[in-house]
């Protein structure tokens, strides 16, 4: 979020990829809780990039909220879902869990080579740079 606001314009499509993040983040969210509303996350919307940022804190604070309820047994069960193919599959909660960390940091390259395209400064991407550089990593 803070490296799209780095560029002298906002790129349309780091903002698209970021609201996609998010979206697909939600959906998952919503199956492991079992909230089938029928609305899949390629059907939704794009947020603008107001939205993103007060998705951000809603989403950490949800995930955090989730991992800190669920026991190890928990998030090794199972949810089943029909996918964006329209196939019916079956997946442990601890594997979307990842899932949604995988996706997060495949559009966050993304996002880096549109804000570095842009003129801006992209994030730290690389896992053993972001740690070694913030608070983050200090244990």
């Amino acid at each position: 979020m803070a490296s799209l606001e780095t560029c002298p314009i906002v790129p349309g499509v780091g903002v698209e990829l970021l609201s996609h993040i998010l979206q697909n983040n939600w959906y998952v969210m919503d199956l492991i809780e079992e909230r089938d509303n029928g609305k899949r996350w390629y059907d939704a919307a794009d947020y603008n990039l107001v939205q993103c940022v007060k998705e951000i804190p809603k989403l950490d604070a949800a995930y955090k909220e989730l991992i800190a309820r669920k026991t190890g047994a928990e998030l090794d069960a199972p949810v089943t879902f029909v996918d964006s193919a329209g196939k019916t599959v079956t997946r442990r909660i601890s594997d979307l869990i990842f899932h949604t960390h995988d996706h997060c940091t495949y559009h966050r390259g993304q996002i880096a080579k549109v804000v570095r395209q842009a003129g801006g400064e992209p994030a730290k991407t690389w896992f053993n740079r972001w740690i070694t550089e913030t608070d983050r990593g200090q244990i």
